[in-house]
């Protein structure tokens, strides 16, 4: 996972400094709000800010801020 991913920091649905906080994030949104869409956890290259993400709204065109995937739900 060491390419490069960009999204947008607004379109974060969770945000924590540190990594197991952002996944216990990630595990309840998907447990209380299930659906088919995969989750991401991100680490933002600027700050080191971990951010959780749906995988699809990953940017194609390299807008927004560059991030490396550390898990995937």
């Amino acid at each position: 996972m060491n390419e490069a991913v960009f999204f947008n920091p607004g379109d974060a649905i969770a945000s924590s400094h540190d990594f197991k906080e952002a996944r216990r994030s990630a595990q309840i949104i998907k447990a209380e709000r299930p659906t088919g869409r995969q989750i991401v956890i991100a680490e933002n290259d600027k700050n080191g800010v971990y951010a959780v993400y749906y995988a699809d709204s990953a940017k194609q065109n390299h807008a927004g801020e560059a991030h490396h995937i550390k898990d995937k739900i």
